[in-house]
């Protein structure tokens, strides 16, 4: 195995506290975190990441380094800047939080930017691996359900009050870049990025898009959404497919719905959250558990019988791992080889191009319609 790959991490808010960092130390042969950005340089890297880790305050000190691969994990909006920055030095590989940028043009020009440089371009789609999803696409895999007519998929929260900073608190009077609407793409981008990311990598791009997005809390962040996608019927039946998904940030349920399908065999329902992000902050990142859900946690399927009756069955959720977006980043950049990663930054592009449409779609009220808006 080559030597363990040279690594900063920018930013330090939630993103390097629940996942970058815990993550990162997980694979020592892999990866060696030497350098922390900390812009406010306010203690907050040293007092994570210990005396080992060299702080700096500017991009410019990162680039200058010797580190290879640069962890963008900044506010969402300022990742189209900095990563164009980095391939135009042209030294380092990048691995960007989701979403890679707010406008697909922009990542198209990263992409072709990476591409240009000979460099790596990588996106943390980490939910990919989560456990429910991955027992999701093998249930879809093996028919067990038949053909899915109807899909939906919730990532509620019940969070009323702003959001809690994690990392340096901005001064007195600024106000913190996740309440304010010019920066905050709203949660469309926040974790719409990883449900409609879920959606498009079992179903592919869809016939028509309906988006509503509004904010629950007040402070001008469109915080919730809604985002319809209409498929064709997939095989075995002449129904059409009906895709939702969803958050909320005032959803006072316990537990919140996550998963709710609807086939011609049968159907299935999750409640629950992936567990991995509270593992990693448990610390249990490299335990024998890490990555499994508690059976009681498990969803359910209900299958048609030959009858017409229906008979529950508990479905255990497969184990989810969210180092393998890592591992795959350390195999790319070794290889100096794009395809070893399973998030290609095209599929993140047309991602992207589903928000888009469905934010046009909340604007002017209506079905947005492939062959005619996209």
């Amino acid at each position: 195995m080559p030597a363990p790959i040279k690594t900063a991490i920018l930013g330090t808010g939630i993103a390097l506290n629940h996942l970058h960092w815990p993550l990162l130390r997980s694979l020592p042969d892999m990866f060696e975190v030497t350098t922390i950005m900390e812009r406010k340089m306010a203690g907050v890297a040293k007092a994570l990441c210990g005396d080992g880790v060299k702080v700096v305050a500017t991009l410019d000190e990162v680039i200058n380094s010797d580190v290879e691969v640069i962890v963008v994990a900044t506010s969402d909006g300022s990742h189209y800047e900095i990563i164009k920055k980095i391939f135009n030095a042209g030294k380092q590989h990048v691995f960007s939080e989701k979403p890679l940028t707010y406008h697909s043009p922009q990542s198209e020009e990263l992409e072709a930017l990476a591409k240009a440089k000979g460099k790596i371009l990588g996106v943390f789609q980490c939910r990919r691996w989560d456990g429910d999803y991955l027992t999701i696409k093998k249930l879809k895999e093996e028919n067990k359900l038949g053909a899915i007519t109807n899909y939906e998929v919730f990532y509620d929260f019940y969070r009323p009050a702003d959001v809690a900073v994690e990392g340096a608190a901005p001064p007195e009077g600024v106000v913190h870049w996740k309440d304010d609407p010019s920066q905050n793409g709203g949660g469309i981008y926040a974790v719409g990025t990883h449900t409609i990311d879920q959606v498009y990598c079992l179903f592919g791009i869809p016939d028509k898009i309906l988006g509503r997005v509004w904010s629950v809390r007040g402070n001008g962040v469109q915080d919730s959404f809604d985002a319809y996608f209409m498929y064709p019927p997939q095989p075995g039946t002449h129904i059409p497919l009906f895709v939702r998904a969803t958050t909320n940030l005032m959803s006072p349920l316990e537990p919140q719905p996550k998963f709710m399908i609807r086939a011609t065999k049968g159907g299935y329902v999750k409640h629950y959250e992936d567990d991995q992000w509270f593992a990693l902050d448990r610390g249990e990142v490299n335990s024998d558990t890490y990555g499994t859900e508690l059976k009681e946690r498990w969803g359910t399927a209900t299958l048609v019988q030959p009858d017409g009756s229906f008979k529950n069955e508990i479905i255990p959720t497969e184990r989810g791992d969210y180092r393998q977006v890592y591992r795959e980043m350390a195999e790319a950049v070794w290889a100096n080889d794009p395809s070893k990663n399973t998030v290609q930054v095209s599929s993140t592009i047309q991602v992207t191009r589903m928000i888009e449409q469905a934010l046009k779609s909340s604007q002017e009220g209506r079905w947005m319609v492939k062959g005619k808006d996209y």
